[in-house]
């Protein structure tokens, strides 16, 4: 709110303002969308609480995993953050609620709110051009000088939800079946149909954010191409109309059949593929 449109704003009560400040804050933020990049496969030397340590050799105390602390964190735009002090002390809790961080641009000579990627709740994004860097990284990442003649164990990273172009499947149904020989711990997979390309996503600065996007939670509702581990075959939860004439509907209907036997090998529980719109907040 800028004070000059306003000008009597600062005469009202402290307790109005207050509630006018905290009636203005951003919506909550809701698994948003964070971008596979090359470089976070890594080694890691395991420690007593890790289930696989060895006490007796130190040698096999390694392990290749996903660092999720490299992704690149996002930009959340929060407008009442550089209004006045008063409204900055409004939002500081919903920052703090949200596990922003403050960050100084130098290109924007400014104060800027960053996000880093959480593997509970949050979403990797994996490009149809990074498609297959995401596949071959591990493996290749096991070969590179560091890590050579190392005995290591690999752990499932930590994140549950992967995002991918539709187009991805579209233009190769077959794409999924080796993903779950390293990406064994996702249980759901949301294809993004309109994905943009890859500059689209990101701001280029030298403070290295990107923007935020988020699925849509509104609109159209597409139903959901759940694996069903009791019947050993996947099933449509919710109205399959939604799709009309769209391909997609058969293409998945034909990756179904291929993803079983994998799911079985990768003893999974779960697998839901839900096709979704994104949308910048």
């Amino acid at each position: 709110m800028a004070l000059t449109l306003f000008p009597l704003f600062p005469l009202l009560p402290t307790e109005l303002r207050l509630q006018i400040w905290r009636e203005a804050l951003p919506q909550p933020i809701s698994q948003p969308l964070y971008f596979y990049e090359k470089g976070c496969w890594g080694p890691r030397h395991l420690t007593e609480t890790d289930p696989d340590y060895d006490p007796n050799n130190d040698e096999h105390n390694w392990c290749l995993e996903f660092h999720c602390s490299r992704l690149t964190p996002l930009k959340i735009d929060v407008p009442l953050f550089y209004v006045n002090q008063e409204a900055r002390r409004s939002v500081l809790p919903w920052i703090h609620d949200h596990d922003l961080a403050i960050r100084f641009s130098r290109e924007m000579q400014s104060l800027v709110l960053v996000r880093s990627f959480d593997p509970e709740r949050d979403t990797l994004y994996v490009s149809e051009d990074q498609w297959h860097d995401f596949h071959v990284e591990p493996f290749d990442r096991m070969f590179e000088p560091d890590l050579e003649n190392k005995n290591l164990s690999c752990f499932a990273p930590a994140f549950r939800r992967l995002a991918v172009p539709s187009a991805l499947i579209m233009k190769d149904p077959r794409a999924f079946g080796e993903l779950f020989h390293w990406y064994y711990g996702i249980d759901e997979i949301l294809l993004i149909v309109e994905a943009r390309p890859d500059g689209f996503w990101h701001e280029g600065n030298e403070i290295k954010v990107q923007q935020r996007w988020e699925p849509e939670s509104g609109g159209i509702q597409w139903p959901t191409f759940c694996w069903n581990h009791a019947s050993d075959s996947f099933l449509w939860e919710g109205n399959r109309d939604v799709f009309g004439n769209d391909p997609l509907y058969k293409v998945l209907q034909d990756v179904g059949p291929q993803l079983v036997e994998k799911l079985r090998e990768s003893r999974m529980q779960r697998l839901a593929i839900q096709p979704t719109l994104v949308v910048k907040k």
